[in-house]
């Protein structure tokens, strides 16, 4: 798993994915999110995905799933 040495804990990456998913109209103001990393468990295989959940009131929830370690996502990465 890849680590930030100045995020160690992601505090700053998962503040700015916040701040991303806020800027969707559709989104609700009032969500919260979570974000998890998942590796492949094939020895052959490099990949590590990260999986944002977003929830809000109302039974909102939407997960979206990006081929990329967390540390690496930036703004245009997140798509609804």
């Amino acid at each position: 798993m890849f680590v930030n040495p100045r995020d160690p804990d992601n505090k700053i990456i998962n503040s700015k994915i916040l701040e991303w998913v806020l800027a969707f109209e559709e989104i609700p103001k009032d969500v919260s999110i979570h974000t998890r990393e998942v590796s492949c468990n094939d020895p052959g295989c490099i990949h590590t995905d990260t999986y944002i959940t977003i929830k809000g009131s109302n039974d909102f929830k939407k997960e979206i799933m990006i081929r990329k370690p967390l540390v690496y996502i930036r703004k245009w990465d997140i798509v609804l």
